[in-house]
């Protein structure tokens, strides 16, 4: 436990929140710091007994707090602050995760395009044209005009999207033949 920058009287204040008398509050703490180390060890910590003297730190520097407002039993209270040390502990450990690898090569728009046009052609009329109508507009016309398609087609709007949802994986796949036919 490092005590450094902390007085003897704070000290013997905080062990008066812990215990009137002055051993039983000394081994209080020494129980509490043992139960920590234990609590960190079974969590995989590198280095409990530094997070035990860390929460006691913490917990030490609100004795004043404590000894007006906490009611209770002080381990509890270690429990609470050790396990937002052990959040901390946790966040410095993870890795931050590589970025995602480039694309090998950007699609050709035009040549998507050319794509797109032709498995279009592959649809049937009426779904090419819910297809087609589904992404006209712009914002709030884009929504008034996926209404009157849905109302159209006498379905739910959720039916619309649905379908919708299921021509563009058609097409997807439509243009990723014709993408690697290209490419042969």
């Amino acid at each position: 436990m490092n005590t450094a920058g902390l007085t003897q009287d704070a000290f013997e204040k905080f062990l008066r929140w812990l215990d009137p008398d002055r051993d039983k509050a000394g081994e209080k703490l020494a129980q509490i710091q043992s139960r920590l180390v234990s609590i960190f060890s079974s969590r995989g910590c590198i280095d409990p007994e530094f997070l035990s003297d860390r929460t006691t730190n913490i917990v030490m520097g609100k004795t004043d707090w404590l000894l007006a407002n906490y009611v209770g039993n002080p381990a509890l209270y270690f429990y609470g602050v050790a396990k937002n040390v052990y959040r901390e502990y946790i966040k410095q450990l993870r890795p931050v995760p590589p970025p995602p690898p480039p694309d090998p090569e950007p699609p050709d728009l035009d040549e998507a395009c050319g794509y797109l046009d032709e498995c279009l052609k592959k649809l049937l009329p009426r779904d090419r044209d819910t297809a087609v109508r589904y992404h006209e507009g712009e914002k709030r016309e884009r929504i008034e005009n996926r209404k009157k398609l849905a109302a159209e087609l006498k379905i739910s709007p959720n039916a619309l999207r649905i379908r919708v949802c299921h021509l563009h994986v058609r097409l997807r796949e439509c243009i990723e033949r014709l993408q690697r036919a290209a490419a042969q």
